[in-house]
């Protein structure tokens, strides 16, 4: 009888230990700042505690709810681990946080596929993509790799904080900063006879324009003589004749 008290004790022991789980990105780019929560409920607002494996990932601000913000500014991985005490006794938690560096987009098949999709269905608009040129430190202007001229041109430029800014500009000019970088542009292009475009996109993240500014990134000033320099070789010599 001693024998069973002491099983069943030690049965109820091990089903209050229980496992939970913890919610959030699992990848994050150095400097980022990331939210994880907890799906236990405990048994007060701040009977909670996280912990880091190590001091690559830091926890920001409070570490007694169930919901904390973590950040690193260093590659590498990390654990995150929590304690929960429930009505029902500790649940405890971890979760395996990556911080890396998101690799740069070659142009690969599928680019390359896209790219001749928006050939294949441009109703003979000759632009199938676009270059960026540097104005100034803070001015980044957008070439199409073609020179039609009888068609119209809409730019959107979309921004970090959400801002989105256009122009119907054939060669704009929009502000960029490390802070608030540009993230998304679409440029599409109209034909009127008949009516029928394209939209051309790129995406862009922070790294890309910080890579950029100092190595590959030109400046010039627009000018007719220089735009030459942006267009196809078959457009170049149709409006050198």
């Amino acid at each position: 009888m001693k024998n069973l008290l002491l099983l069943a004790a030690g049965f109820l022991a091990s089903s209050t230990y229980a496992q939970c789980t913890i919610a959030g990105n699992d990848n994050i780019k150095p400097n980022e700042t990331t939210s994880l929560t907890v799906d236990a409920k405990a048994q007060c607002d701040e009977c909670y505690s996280w912990k880091s494996s190590d001091l690559n990932i830091k926890i920001d601000g409070k570490t007694k709810t169930n919901k904390i913000d973590v950040s690193s500014s260093q590659i590498g991985k990390s654990t995150i681990s929590v304690s929960v005490f429930t009505n029902q006794g500790l649940q405890q938690c971890e979760k395996i946080i990556n911080v890396a560096v998101p690799a740069l987009v070659a142009a690969t098949p599928a680019v390359k596929e896209s790219k001749q999709n928006i050939i294949e269905n441009s109703c003979g608009i000759p632009v199938d993509d676009f270059k960026d040129v540097k104005v100034s430190e803070s001015i980044i202007s957008f070439f199409p790799n073609g020179n039609p001229t009888s068609y119209t041109y809409k730019w959107s430029v979309s921004y970090a904080n959400g801002e989105v800014q256009e122009s119907s500009e054939k060669i704009p000019q929009f502000f960029y900063s490390d802070v608030n970088y540009i993230t998304l542009v679409k440029l599409k292009i109209t034909k009127n006879n008949p009516i029928c475009s394209v939209t051309i996109s790129k995406k862009f993240d922070e790294n890309f324009w910080k890579a950029k500014k100092y190595s590959n990134l030109q400046q010039k000033v627009y000018s007719p003589i220089s735009y030459s320099e942006y267009v196809k070789p078959a457009e170049e010599a149709n409006s050198s004749k």
